[in-house]
Formats: structure tokens, sequence, C-alpha cells
């Protein structure tokens, strides 16, 4: 991934940050089949196709718009959604803090 041309920061404000969090849990709870980690910078979700492709693509839109330095990629496979997420190395600390999240979040069997 080249340099960024954006600042590496979050621009939600703390309440907006909760209520992102929120959907996220809700996501990873309710659809997550597994979780890949292919380099320290990239974080694969691999999502049940019920979790529905527009709500994931206008939530990780969202989560873009406020963390301008991430790169998404949504397609479907298989009876499934891919969720590619991808960082600058500096980054990949928020993306630990994306991975926890979710593995704590999904089911035991999405672990």
């Amino acid at each position: 991934m080249p340099e960024p041309s954006v600042p590496i920061a979050c621009t939600l404000s703390p309440d907006q940050a909760d209520a992102r969090l929120a959907e996220f849990h809700a996501l990873f709870a309710g659809h997550l089949v597994r979780l890949e980690r292919p380099a320290p910078t990239r974080l694969r979700l691999v999502l049940a196709e019920e979790a529905g492709e527009r709500a994931v693509r206008d939530l990780l839109a969202r989560e873009q718009q406020c963390c301008a330095f991430l790169e998404v990629t949504v397609r479907t496979g298989g009876g499934e959604l891919l969720a590619d997420l991808e960082v600058p190395e500096e980054a990949a600390p928020g993306l630990d803090g994306m991975a926890g999240i979710a593995w704590w979040a999904a089911p035991a069997a999405a672990r």
C-alpha cells in the first residue's frame, strides 16, 4: 500500500465512535463466519450473506469517511461476503483493534 496522503486519524466524536462500535459489534455477533489476517496491514472479514451486501458496504463506506486512510473492498463469493480492509503500516494497530472487536463479538464457531 502506498504512503497515505491523509493523516492516520479518525474524525468521529466519542459519541459517534460508540455508536459505530455498536454497529460493528452487531454485525460481527450476528454474521461473522471467520476472520483472516493475511498480513499485519490486511484484515479479511468473512461474513454470512445474510448480513446484506448493501448494509455491509454502507457501514464500511461510513468507516472510510472517518478513517480516510482505510481501503475497503467488498465482494461476494460462495454464499459469503468478503470484506477486505487494508491500512498503511502505521495504522496496523487500528486494524488490530478491529480484529479484536470482531473476535470478541463473534460467535465461538467463527473464532
